[in-house]
């Protein structure tokens, strides 16, 4: 992605001085939004397997269920986990990346500034690492420091960054694999650091292994780099390898279980669509065109132009067949860290027309810089993305009202608060989406002459659903905490 000006520019003094500035600024506005909290699958998978990682255990101990017999292990499974009852344990089913993460900042800063500072820090590596990429390209630095901010202030990455998830994270490492590579044209010692940041970054997420080709292409300079490269991979990929074996018996197994049934040539073209229409909403819309046009530029090396190309159709074509990923605007998140490729191609098409005009430089980063800064104004208001927080907020009050409130040798019958409950609190928990109204009673049964006192937790729009045709029985009403309704099994439905 040269500039076909003999040179780039280095950036003044000064702007090292407002750039510091303004990521403190954002960090600060990112941090005061971060919500901490093992909520849904995701957050409560990750912080789950943090916590076991924190001990030094990769699997949790099941809990007792006094001699339950279960029809399913799902049944016996909070979300995030693999139950194995023959074992009598409990296996993350999220890939360990992130919790090592999590685990580390958390054991050195706490469970509440930890994961603050592993989401805001990776936020604000990866907006470093785009700068660095830019330059690396030969972009100008009006341009490079707009693609910084163009990828840190998308709804997506924002979205992402104020929770314990592991898409930012992601690719932040995908960016340090790639700055990496395009070092590794002067250095061997760049070329094994290549290598390993592949690794963490497979090692926070398995289709991260997609960057693959285009790493490749920019190392393919000689046998040596590409020799380098794999080695500095190797400790990663054996520890993937051998935590697959132990955890799940085969070094290839993952805790996603077969993930390929969710991949269909049906969801081909709406999620194009969708991919299409959301990526021209969220970014400025000129990025897309100014992208296309960036691969057909006759002056740029055509190694970096297929490198690039390769970053971000790669992940995207695999996606594009994935059921998930075209339901909502913010499932663009899996194919968050091939965002930068498209923004950096963007840049390098301005770069390449305006790159030798001073004013016009600066107009144009300065106009992008604007209009991007005004759609994440617009669209985190919309989406009322800024209110996460408080939403996940419901999670750990309905945890900690449960842990100090309930019988210590309750039971707990959940669904959606299930990863939630079993990290807030040292209860068994039961499934009751994975039963049927049949097994629920003979497990309520078993439960009450064991004398183990049996709760419900469920949300207040789900009761009538639930206490009717999925738990019928003869329920008390305990408390409503955060919108969720507990109720106390006094005896079977009449």
């Amino acid at each position: 992605m040269s500039n076909p000006n003999p040179a780039t520019t280095p950036a003044p003094r000064w702007f090292a001085w407002f750039a510091a500035v303004v990521l403190l600024g954002y960090a600060v506005f990112l941090g005061l939004n971060f919500s901490p909290v093992a909520g849904g699958s995701d957050s409560s998978g990750y912080l789950n397997a943090a916590q076991l990682l924190a001990r030094g255990e990769l699997t949790a101990p099941q809990r007792d269920f006094a001699g339950l017999s279960v029809g399913t292990a799902t049944q016996l499974q909070p979300l995030g986990f693999i139950a194995e009852p023959a074992r009598a344990r409990l296996v993350p089913t999220y890939p360990l990346g992130l919790p090592a993460h999590l685990a580390l900042a958390s054991v050195l800063f706490g469970w509440t500034l930890g994961p603050l500072l592993v989401g805001v820090g990776a936020t604000l590596v990866a907006m470093l690492l785009t700068y660095a990429i830019a330059r690396e390209f030969r972009l100008a630095w009006p341009l490079a420091a707009t693609a910084a901010l163009l990828f840190g202030v998308s709804p997506v990455t924002i979205f992402i960054a104020i929770q314990p998830l592991s898409d930012v994270l992601a690719t932040t490492w995908v960016l340090a694999a790639v700055y990496a590579a395009l070092r590794a044209r002067t250095s061997l010692g760049w070329a094994s650091a290549t290598g390993a940041a592949l690794a963490v970054a497979v090692l926070v997420r398995p289709t991260n292994i997609l960057l693959l080709p285009a790493l490749v292409v920019l190392l393919a300079t000689g046998w040596r780099p590409l020799a380098a490269a794999a080695i500095g991979s190797l400790p990663g990929a054996v520890l993937l390898l051998a935590t697959n074996a132990h955890l799940f018996g085969s070094a290839w197994q993952m805790g996603y279980g077969s993930i390929f049934e969710a991949f269909s040539a049906a969801y081909f073209n709406p999620t194009v669509l969708h991919f299409g229409k959301w990526l021209g909403t969220l970014l400025p819309g000129l990025c897309l065109a100014l992208a296309a046009l960036f691969f057909c530029l006759p002056r740029l090396p055509l190694r970096e132009r297929l490198a690039v190309a390769l970053w971000f159709f790669v992940p995207v074509l695999f996606y594009a067949f994935y059921e998930v990923s075209g339901q909502t605007w913010w499932c663009l998140r899996f194919i968050l860290p091939a965002f930068p490729a498209l923004i950096l191609a963007a840049m390098a098409t301005l770069n390449y027309f305006i790159g030798s005009h001073r004013r016009w430089l600066f107009a144009t980063a300065a106009a992008f810089s604007v209009w991007s800064l005004a759609l994440s104004i617009l669209s985190t208001r919309e989406f009322h993305t800024l209110l996460t927080k408080t939403y996940e907020q419901a999670y750990a009050d309905v945890g900690t009202w449960a842990r100090t409130e309930l019988p210590a040798n309750t039971v707990i019958l959940t669904n959606a608060d299930s990863g939630s409950l079993h990290y807030y609190t040292p209860f068994p928990i039961l499934r009751w989406d994975q039963m049927s109204a049949a097994e629920f009673s003979a497990q309520a049964t078993h439960l009450a002459r064991a004398g183990r006192p049996l709760h419900l937790v469920i949300r207040v729009a789900e009761e009538a659903h639930v206490l009717h045709e999925r738990v019928p029985a003869h329920w008390e009403k305990v408390a409503v905490v955060a919108k969720r309704s507990i109720w106390r099994y006094v005896a079977p439905a009449p």
